[in-house]
């Protein structure tokens, strides 16, 4: 056994035991930032699953922290639900009040009537594309930001269809599994107005797929280099 399936090994095991005291000892902030630090840890392991291999295990792990609950949908409604997902899985969001939140433990009681979710950023979160149902029926969200997310790949920018009716500012940078194709896939985003692509290193020629989105989303702002190596968000 070498040095990462070692190091891997003892992160399993740690996510196990911190996924029993979560969801049967209430979820409380020093596990839950535990888990946050694991999963993203884990994403950074060199056999993170690329869209062209098998499903692994952690892929099955992530999953489990990011597909959606229809019924916790229909208790605390869409946006609430949303950012749940988002702030489990070490994302922020932010409200239509201006309010930014990145810990899951701020929100307030069920029946608190929150604000709309205007904004998501997934920059080094776990959020994958299992969990993008989640975007439906936010009707306010009109920027997404995906940064530095190794399980951010050309399903999760289909499942940005969620969000087409109102997302406008859209983020997509260091996902090293986004491909051509899944860049393509954003030709849906008719309302998107400006689109900011970098540091994908698996897409193979940059200029063509902002050529063709462009032809689609014709008023979307596209900006990006392939070689670009900063950081800046919209």
């Amino acid at each position: 056994m070498n040095y990462t399936q070692t190091s891997n090994t003892k992160q399993l095991i740690k996510l196990f035991v911190l996924f029993i005291s979560t969801y049967f000892f209430t979820y409380k902030a020093p596990n839950r930032i535990k888990m946050q630090k694991i999963l993203r840890n884990i994403s950074r392991y060199p056999y993170t699953p690329r869209i062209d291999q098998k499903r692994s295990f952690w892929e099955y792990v992530n999953m489990m922290f990011n597909k959606p609950d229809p019924d916790r949908i229909k208790a605390v409604g869409a946006d609430r639900a949303c950012a749940e997902w988002v702030l489990k899985n070490g994302g922020k969001i932010v409200w239509a009040d201006g309010k930014r939140i990145e810990d899951y433990n701020v929100l307030p009681s069920d029946d608190t009537i929150l604000p709309k979710i205007i904004e998501i950023d997934g920059t080094d979160s776990a959020i994958s594309h299992y969990g993008f149902p989640h975007l439906n029926g936010c009707t306010m969200l009109s920027k997404i930001i995906l940064h530095n997310n190794n399980y951010i790949d050309d399903r999760a920018l289909k499942g940005l269809s969620y969000a087409k009716n109102t997302l406008s500012h859209l983020q997509i940078s260091k996902c090293v599994n986004v491909t051509d194709a899944g860049l393509k896939e954003l030709n849906i985003l008719e309302k998107l107005q400006h689109l900011i692509l970098f540091n994908l290193e698996s897409v193979n020629d940059l200029e063509d797929c902002k050529k063709y989105l462009k032809s689609q989303i014709p008023k979307c702002n596209i900006e990006g280099n392939p070689k670009q190596k900063n950081e800046d968000s919209l």
